[in-house]
């Protein structure tokens, strides 16, 4: 094997172990996001399948999609980020997005929600990610009851699932635009 031959396969090795890479970083967004709605009792028609994943940024700009693939974009911190998007009905139907960046180290994954918190996991199951769901399900729950009154107060700080004017006035008019 020349010089050459021995570097093009150390590209098609590059290529093959980022493929690999990338397969299980999708594969533990969609098993994240499922364990969510059967953790949490979520409707499965209220988790909007047709628009439950969207692009933060990355090539293209913002997109929806139903499928983590096409959401997740690798950022220069070498995290994959995407949104994952939940649709919740009471009197009006409403539209929660939530920030999600993973990465995958040899032995766990590490998950960064909210941009404040991480968690190590082993692998995708419910129990390793059971912490991360309840704190989702806590962020949600502080925004709705605490939401108006921290923004009143101090802009929104605090709370994990931001809020800003725009939202709190779509929220009163039932239009469910979702959290910025």
């Amino acid at each position: 094997m020349t010089r050459y031959q021995d570097l093009c396969k150390a590209l098609d090795d590059a290529r093959s172990n980022f493929a690999g890479y990338r397969s299980e970083c999708v594969l533990f967004a969609a098993a994240l996001s499922r364990g969510f709605v059967e953790y949490s009792g979520w409707p499965r028609d209220q988790v909007a399948y047709e628009t439950s994943y969207e692009a933060i940024a990355g090539p293209g700009g913002p997109s929806v999609t139903q499928k983590p693939e096409e959401a997740m974009w690798l950022g220069e911190d070498g995290f994959w980020h995407l949104r994952i998007r939940l649709g919740l009905q009471a009197k009006e139907r409403d539209l929660i997005r939530l920030e999600v960046r993973l990465k995958k180290l040899e032995t766990r994954y590490i998950v960064s929600l909210f941009g404040v918190e991480d968690y190590e996991v082993a692998a995708p199951t419910s129990e390793e990610l059971q912490q991360v769901y309840d704190s989702i399900l806590g962020a949600i729950r502080r925004h709705y009851e605490n939401g108006l009154r921290l923004f009143l107060e101090n802009g929104g700080r605090g709370l994990k699932v931001q809020i800003s004017a725009a939202r709190l006035v779509d929220m009163a008019a039932g239009k469910g635009s979702g959290a910025a």
